[in-house]
């Protein structure tokens, strides 16, 4: 029996890819936040807005308790490693360009991309615990297995 079974890097790389360019603003808007609150060291509480979500959207979660998911986000990126968070808040919260966030972790260009898809995986890692810590159901599993293949 393998304790952590083998994933696809490049296929887990580009799932959580897609779950913070898509899905992360979806949840965002459930949850009554802005995208900023995420680059914050500590999330607050209260949200900063309230959503104008239909009943339709709302079923399209299925269940996914918005706001906990976003508690769960906000804390995996927040505790990743400073490259890592620097990365994913530049690229992913904040929008800003490849060049920006290059310039602030201090790397060359070709390095930035082996550390996004790094950055990635650590938030996919993260992730499992960060969501199991605030109660989401169901945990959403980014990883892609080398068996699902």
């Amino acid at each position: 029996m393998e304790l952590f079974p083998e994933i696809d890097i490049n296929k887990t790389a580009n799932r959580v890819d897609k779950f913070l360019k898509k899905d992360l603003e979806k949840l965002i808007l459930m949850s009554g936040r802005s995208l900023t609150d995420l680059s914050s060291p500590v999330l607050s509480e209260a949200p900063s807005h309230r959503n104008g979500v239909n009943s339709q959207e709302a079923a399209i979660i299925r269940g996914l308790d918005a706001a906990r998911e976003v508690q769960a986000i906000h804390h995996t990126i927040v505790n990743l490693p400073e490259t890592s968070r620097t990365i994913l808040i530049g690229l992913y919260i904040k929008h800003e360009s490849w060049t920006l966030v290059q310039q602030r972790i201090y790397r060359e260009h070709t390095q930035l991309s082996i550390l996004r898809r790094q950055a990635l995986i650590q938030f996919a890692d993260s992730f499992d615990y960060y969501q199991q810590h605030y109660g989401c159901i169901p945990c959403v599993d980014l990883h892609v297995y080398k068996t699902e293949l």
